[in-house]
């Protein structure tokens, strides 16, 4: 019997990929019409059926966690690749911190929406928390030279740093134009991973380049 050249398995496997792609791609144009959208929007966009809709996003929260943290998120991904890039520990938080907040600009509206819905209970809406983990990959260098307690304080400082958070604030109360926020947001991190090193016990005292210290001023 000759072998089948699509077993029935990967036919169906291929035809949820691609009834997911539809929904997400869907859901892609309606935020970039300024649009939130629902799950309801997105299937008659995509043409698909609401039940089958619902089937891959039961709710609006699922729907729009999926769209805004799959697919083009390998920039964010990639971010604790620089801890084997970038010898300076400051200068390595900085860059991360500054890919990100251009990263999260890139996609303000939609992640604005996630965090609205993730303040209000009854959505259910939970934030993924990846900033943790991203913070630990970078600062693994320097862990040991600090006591725990300095380390947790910088890291947890760092958070405030990362994700639409600093951006909603900087841009709701703040005079920085959007294209400066990179570059503040870096300076912060920049400043506070020195300043956590240059504290009395710790095992590094960095010397500021003048590079470094140079272009933020120029910046």
């Amino acid at each position: 019997m000759a072998p089948q050249d699509h077993p029935p398995t990967r036919t169906r496997d291929r035809q949820t990929r691609r009834t997911k792609r539809a929904l997400l791609a869907a859901a892609d144009e309606l935020f970039a019409e300024g649009r939130v959208p629902t799950v309801a929007e997105v299937a008659e966009r995509a043409d698909v059926g609401r039940a089958t809709a619902y089937r891959y996003f039961p709710t609006q929260e699922a729907l729009l966690l999926e769209t805004t943290f799959l697919g083009d998120s390998e920039p964010m991904r990639a971010l604790p690749e620089l801890a084997n890039q970038i010898e300076d520990p400051a200068e390595r938080v900085a860059e991360a911190v500054r890919r990100g907040a251009e990263w999260t600009l890139g996609r303000e509206a939609r992640l604005r929406a996630i965090l609205r819905m993730s303040l209000e209970p009854e959505a259910g809406a939970d934030r993924p928390a990846r900033r943790r983990g991203y913070i630990a990959q970078l600062l693994a260098s320097v862990k040991d030279d600090l006591d725990p307690e300095a380390y947790e304080r910088l890291a947890g400082s760092l958070t405030l740093l990362f994700g639409i958070d600093p951006i909603v604030s900087l841009r709701d109360n703040g005079d920085v134009a959007p294209q400066r926020i990179p570059d503040v947001l870096g300076w912060a991190a920049y400043a506070l991973v020195r300043a956590a090193l240059s504290e009395p016990g710790s095992a590094r005292r960095p010397r500021a380049s003048r590079r470094s210290v140079s272009r933020r001023a120029r910046g």
